[in-house]
């Protein structure tokens, strides 16, 4: 049975890169959006300062704009708590040619044509200066590609952020060598990425819902770029409204140090990293409505959920958080050598056309990732989320699992064809245990 709230003493039926084992985990985690326990002074220090910035929205001198999703990171991530998910979801578009190809309407497409793609961003400076001409954008007519997707909760993500890359590309080896009678075979996304500092920690793709950031530098510097509109020394380069030369009415960026840019280091991409490095995941919950998750949690397996959504990873030993642009780094013990219970491969696996979605192999940094290609989402915190899959457009866990499969493509036919065959029993031991992740 499932003992106290948190990794204390929950047994988790881990499928290793060598053997079955149970594994005990030994942090116990507090409230939701708490940091992890036991961090360094200036560990907490940093998770503080990065928590303002998370907190605070940003303006047009700080280089906001002139185009944005939103003024401010809360906007989007504020459910159940601060750091978390939201009922938003953010549109992306492109259009798909006659011949299959992409074009993600941002100019870097076959076409040439700049139309502000792929991710629609529909604030503008314009409500704030009324010389300046550019509103928010809008879906172009000639995009025929359009989804939606949910901004993900950031709980946990330093410890995700810590894993070696060498331990994901194993898990993969594994899977092809053990799972091919499921048709599972997760493949790791190598991406190069944007990161351009010295030292950069890591090549392998783990964020984002391809897998195409492969750390929390880059992913804080990217929702910089082109959530907030101000640029940084990753992604310097402005987004053009809609595709259009920028207005000059329209921006109030006098070029000086303002915590984010490339004059300032980056300062401020760093102190937003730090807070989610150290904002801790969700611990597990103790209510088990019909008292039967032990059993839920030996069905998970069994059906062979655990093929990809792999119950737990080891971070790296003599894990560093990086600081700055100059590849300046610092120890972390509490990020280093933990089994965490994520329940994710982290790898990129084809639904199908199950939850087929616009953002192909053309999409910017996706890298080995196809259409159909999606990368496994971490269940830990599934207890907080009531919308589900990357476009939120599942209100309920059985229809999440319901979505993994079409019933004749993609990697999950056979795991959903045992789902669809379990016992009432089982099929409800199964989403209990899933509701106390």
């Amino acid at each position: 049975m499932l003992q106290p709230r948190g990794r204390l003493a929950v047994p988790i039926l881990v499928v290793s890169l060598l053997a079955v084992s149970s594994v005990f985990a030994t942090i116990v985690y507090g409230a939701i959006g708490d940091p992890l326990p036991n961090l360094k002074p200036q560990e907490s220090t940093f998770f503080n300062n990065g928590k303002l910035q998370f907190n605070r929205v940003w303006g047009m001198k700080e280089g906001v704009g002139p185009v944005l999703t939103d003024g401010g990171c809360l906007r989007c991530h504020s459910l159940p708590v601060i750091g978390g998910s939201s009922t938003r979801t953010l549109t992306f578009f492109g259009k798909t040619n006659p011949d299959g190809s992409f074009d993600p309407l941002d100019g870097t497409g076959a076409s040439g044509v700049n139309e502000g793609g792929l991710l629609l961003q529909p604030r503008s400076n314009q409500a704030f200066l009324p010389n300046c001409s550019q509103g928010g954008e809008v879906v172009p007519l000639d995009a025929n590609s359009i989804e939606n997707r949910s901004a993900p909760p950031m709980f946990g993500l330093g410890l995700i952020d810590a894993i070696d890359d060498t331990t994901i590309t194993a898990q993969a080896t594994f899977e092809l060598n053990n799972y091919a009678a499921d048709g599972i075979h997760g493949t790791a996304n190598t991406v190069g990425g944007q990161i351009n500092y010295p030292n950069a920690p890591n090549k392998v793709g783990r964020f984002g819902r391809k897998a195409q950031m492969a750390n929390l530098v880059e992913m804080a510097a990217f929702a910089f770029a082109h959530d907030l509109g101000i640029t940084n020394p990753m992604f310097p380069n402005e987004d053009l409204p809609q595709g259009a030369q920028i207005d000059p009415n329209c921006s109030q960026d006098t070029a000086f140090p303002n915590n984010s840019n490339t004059l300032s280091g980056g300062k401020g991409v760093f102190a937003l990293s730090h807070f989610i490095r150290f904002l801790a995941p969700a611990a597990v919950s103790t209510s088990c409505p019909n008292g039967d998750c032990a059993q839920g949690q030996t069905v998970f397996t069994t059906i062979g959920c655990n093929e990809c959504h792999l119950p737990s990873y080891t971070t790296k030993a003599g894990y560093r958080t990086p600081t700055d642009m100059a590849g300046t780094s610092l120890p972390s013990v509490v990020l280093s050598s933990e089994t965490i219970s994520l329940y994710s491969d982290l790898l990129l696996h084809d639904l199908g056309k199950a939850d087929k979605g616009v953002i192909p192999a053309g999409y910017p940094n996706t890298a080995l990732a196809s259409a159909t290609q999606w990368r496994t989402t971490p269940l830990w915190g599934l207890q907080y989320r009531t919308k589900f899959m990357h476009a939120a457009a599942a209100s309920s866990l059985d229809a999440a699992i319901l979505a993994h499969s079409d019933g004749t493509t993609g990697e999950a036919v056979t795991v959903i064809n045992r789902y669809k065959g379990l016992s009432a029993a089982d099929h409800q031991a199964l989403l209990d245990f899933l509701a106390t992740l």
